[in-house]
């Protein structure tokens, strides 16, 4: 039998080395070639099926105007009163914390002679919404809390707009006449705003109550809301902190 050279022994790696790599190359060719012939024919077999059909001569029953978009849509209108919410301060629960107490004397809600109108409507591409409201026999300066919630006549809902956090609340309702834009950037605020484990409840209205973490952020969600008849406006006093002074349910107004 012919002796293998120790150099044979040497080369043996590289030999083997250059084996496998003309065998994977040779693989990676031949897979290559076979995915692009299937690509081939899916492309093919796509072109045949999905062949381009014509444009419909049908016309749009409707004017086509995308910068209407911006004008003024749904209208929503809210009278306030002391009787749409059910509570007086007494029964407010003890384990509210302190900043939802009144830190005032409070007056029953049949003697009280504050009442409010609101106005909410909102553009037809649903990119902003505008609020007006116009209080009567309420004192600015007592004024704690104003709020868009969600909820059905007579339920505590959380908050959906917070205008504290657009400005100076008792400042707005100075001349006893308040308007407001409102966008995106304002419902996100009211659902972020706060940490501590009650703002998870009365910050941010869910989408579906099923998943309550899975808030509004959009005007849009704000409006569905409102068109369900569950928007309401809430104004908080230093004596009627808890329940709210005056309170008023959006309904649809149907020739604004």
């Amino acid at each position: 039998m012919q002796n293998i050279t120790p150099t044979v022994y040497k080369k043996f790696p590289l030999i083997l080395l250059v084996f496998i790599l003309l065998v994977v190359n040779g693989s990676l060719l031949i897979s290559g070639s076979l995915m692009a012939q299937e690509d081939h024919s899916m492309h093919a077999m796509q072109g045949e099926m999905a062949q381009e059909r014509p444009e419909s001569d049908l016309q749009s029953p409707i004017a086509l105007n995308p910068s209407s978009g911006s004008e003024i849509g749904s209208v929503y209108e809210a009278f306030l009163s002391p009787q749409q919410e059910g509570g007086e301060e007494e029964d407010t629960p003890a384990l509210i914390p302190p900043q939802f107490r009144s830190t005032t004397p409070s007056v029953p809600r049949n003697e009280r002679t504050s009442r409010g109108h609101a106005v909410l409507e909102f553009t037809q591409d649903l990119s902003r919404a505008y609020v007006f409201l116009a209080v009567e026999n309420v004192n600015p300066a007592e004024v704690v809390m104003l709020h868009l919630h969600c909820g059905r006549p007579g339920q505590l809902g959380p908050i959906i707009v917070d205008f504290s956090l657009a400005g100076n609340i008792n400042s707005y309702l100075e001349d006893g006449v308040f308007a407001l834009e409102i966008t995106n950037e304002d419902i996100v605020a009211a659902a972020s705003h706060g940490n501590s484990p009650i703002d998870a409840f009365t910050s941010g209205c869910p989408i579906v109550l099923d998943i309550p973490n899975d808030k509004v952020k959009t005007i849009a969600g704000l409006e569905l809301i409102a068109r369900e008849g569950e928007i309401y406006f809430n104004l908080h006093t230093s004596g009627q902190t808890y329940f709210g002074d005056i309170r008023g349910q959006f309904h649809a107004v149907s020739n604004p």
